[in-house]
């Protein structure tokens, strides 16, 4: 199930990555608990609400701020709920066709909070497998799966893993149980853990991933082993934040070749199924023998299929009989029609079927009358009628003969850093109201007087100074002339700085360093988070120039243009636009310091016990007079001075070399004092 194979990605990669120059996720949950959507099958796992145990929860799926589904379902004692998947709850009335860029939002019926997460965007776009081909000077069989698909912006490529799951590629013996969730799928992750690197047992990974789109290539010793890869579960998992140990909150699982919803079972059926919605609102105009319909197209509800045809019908109020049309425009004429009362409707198609009738109103033929359905408005003597709109009001046919009293119960409240709300009681007589501010404060912003027609008694004041104090004035008037004064005060919101953030990691690297953080709290509700400070220090030397880098309202950034093998001092704050807050407090065991060095990793490691032969593989970062030495876990030299590239790959590729140790580890360093161990693979 879901749970499991989210469980199974993450020990399997081993995500421990640099965060720089990607883009930031949004809309992560919470924690502990945590949201998983798998958007082929148009279904959402809860997991990890043990607090909310025993809840009705309520999750709805919106796009672009509508919702396209609802579903409602009891979290269980272990903290679960799953929608459209086999013992978990259907969604509401129709499964919404969940894609990208949708938000998933969850309430509970008595925790006041609102949990949610974004839909991560990306797909794959297909899964080809190489000729198996012989190398006929060691015996070897070699071949590819490769793996091909695009992303979006809003996946953070240091949360995203493109894995294969199929417990027979991580056991030797195909009838033996796997014995962890870890056993279950081998994963490639674009920016790599040097102590868990890409691949497994017997099998290589490579990849890119750039401007959108990413290839994942399994390098593989034996056809058997390149139909595992085939015959396993092609997954993209991307997340918005880590979580505890283990747990990716905000994750999303796009599954090739998995059916794309969108009911399971006895489920309610996908929007490209359901009927449209007709229109809610025509204009009718009456002649001497006919009607003519007007309309807009009406808008539907997302993935629903656009409406094809309309039929309108003239229903006959005294013989019962029905004139219809049906056509492909948005205007119809309904004619040789008698001099008496016709009832008007429409019905719309999409090719799947046709919607609920819509009454548009009544129109008299004999008297040329159209009398709108409710909260319409309509005209006579053949003039035309408006339907499905808010009623009017005729104008006054006499002028006021006074000028209304001053509006009473003037009240001011702010709304934020520069507005306000005022609001005040109707003033009889009044048919516009003008709301004027003015401040004692030395260069307080004063905006122009805002003019509110009648009936409306409130309007909304933007432009004002932060933290300063205005008087309101209000006056009502009409065409006799304007009323006395009716007054308020009001303060506008003053920024306050944010509180300390939470430093929760911190990751050397090549001349830098990238740490991630719990996200600093707001100081009120008008000063929101809009940043935060990277702050690097020296601790020793004649140059303890601090290095600064400003990032978003985000929760990781890299601090790049370090001196490696130095000691810096790390802080990091909170900003609410120009204001800092206190420096972040650093979580147990999370250093306060680093020393960048260059960072080594390794892509792959293969050792052949008959040749004891070595096809190590990997990067570093420093690619400036840089060489690698490898050695056994003992210390025995394999190889020294291999040259690191311009483009950061170095190899070694040798026979007869030193014989690998039985914990069957490597350790490589560079002379850019980067340091890594690794595990190697062992064959024949």
């Amino acid at each position: 199930m879901g749970a499991a194979l989210l469980a199974g990605a993450l020990t399997t990669t081993g995500v421990v990555v640099a965060l720089g120059g990607v883009a930031q996720a949004e809309n992560p949950p919470l924690g502990p608990g945590n949201i998983e959507i798998f958007t082929q099958r148009d279904m959402v796992a809860l997991e990890g609400y043990r607090d909310q145990a025993g809840e009705r929860a309520t999750v709805t799926v919106k796009r672009g701020g509508q919702v396209i589904g609802i579903g409602e379902g009891t979290i269980d004692a272990t903290g679960f709920l799953e929608f459209n998947h086999p013992g978990g709850e259907c969604w509401i009335g129709v499964t919404p066709n969940i894609r990208g860029g949708d938000l998933v939002e969850v309430s509970f019926s008595e925790s006041a909070f609102v949990d949610g997460a974004t839909v991560g965007s990306a797909v794959i776009t297909s899964v080809d497998g190489s000729t198996v081909t012989a190398t006929p000077q060691d015996g070897d069989v070699e071949g590819t799966v490769t793996i091909r698909g695009t992303y979006g912006a809003d996946v953070d490529l240091s949360r995203f893993v493109v894995e294969v799951v199929n417990p027979e590629m991580r056991r030797p013996d195909p009838g033996a149980p796997p014995t962890s969730i870890g056993e279950r799928a081998i994963g490639w992750t674009p920016l790599v853990d040097p102590a868990a690197p890409n691949g497994g047992p017997g099998f290589t990974v490579d990849g890119t991933a750039a401007d959108g789109r990413f290839e994942v290539v399994f390098g593989l010793q034996s056809a058997a082993d390149q139909q595992r890869v085939l015959d396993g579960t092609h997954v993209a998992l991307s997340w918005l934040a880590d979580g505890v140990p283990d747990l990716a909150l905000g994750a999303t699982q796009f599954e090739f070749g998995e059916s794309d919803g969108p009911g399971f079972g006895g489920c309610p059926a996908g929007p490209g199924t359901q009927p449209p919605l007709p229109p809610k609102s025509a204009q009718l105009t009456a002649g001497t023998d006919s009607v003519t319909v007007t309309w807009t197209t009406p808008t539907q509800a997302p993935d629903v299929p656009a409406v094809t045809q309309y039929r309108v019908a003239a229903v006959d109020g005294v013989l019962g009989q029905e004139v219809a049309v049906r056509t492909g425009s948005t205007t119809a004429t309904l004619q040789s029609l008698a001099a008496r009362s016709y009832e008007i409707t429409m019905e719309a198609f999409n090719g799947q079927g046709w919607s609920p009738v819509q009454p548009l109103g009544t129109v008299d033929l004999a008297t040329g009358t159209v009398t709108p359905g409710p909260g319409g408005t309509g005209g006579t003597g053949g003039t035309t009628g408006t339907t499905g709109t808010t009623g009017t009001v005729d104008p006054a046919t006499e002028q006021p003969a006074t000028i209304p009293a001053a509006p009473a119960g003037v009240t001011a409240t702010a709304t934020g850093l520069a507005t306000m709300d005022v609001s005040w009681t109707a003033s009889a007589g009044a048919t516009s109201y003008v709301v004027s501010l003015s401040s004692s404060a030395a260069g307080a912003a004063v905006p122009a007087p805002v003019t509110v027609t009648a009936p409306t008694t409130t309007a909304s004041i933007a432009g004002l100074t932060p933290g300063t104090t205005y008087t309101v004035s209000v006056t009502a008037g009409n065409t006799a002339g304007a009323s006395t004064t009716g007054t308020a005060s009001a303060t506008t919101a003053a920024t306050v700085a944010p509180g300390a953030a939470r430093v929760t990691r911190v990751l050397s690297a090549h001349e830098g360093v990238t740490l991630e953080w719990q996200a600093a709290s707001a100081g009120n509700a008008f000063s929101p988070v809009t940043g935060y400070d990277l702050v690097a220090t020296p601790t020793t030397g004649t140059n303890r120039t601090p290095v600064t880098v400003s990032v978003g309202a985000v929760t990781n950034g890299t601090v790049a243009g370090l001196r490696n093998g130095t000691t810096y001092d790390l802080a990091v704050f909170a900003k609410a636009e120009a204001l800092r807050g206190a420096a972040a407090a650093f979580g147990n065991g999370v250093p306060t310091t680093v020393v960048p060095n260059d960072q080594v990793a390794v892509t792959r490691a293969d050792y052949r016990t008959d040749k004891r032969e070595y096809r190590i593989q990997g990067t570093a970062q420093d690619t400036t007079q840089n060489t690698v030495t490898v050695r056994t876990s003992a210390g025995t030299l394999i190889a020294a001075n291999i040259p690191v590239s311009a483009t950061g790959i170095w190899s070694v590729s040798l026979r007869n070399a030193p014989a690998l140790p039985t914990d069957n580890r490597i350790r490589v360093t560079s002379t850019s004092g980067g340091n890594v161990l690794t595990a190697v693979t062992r064959s024949r």
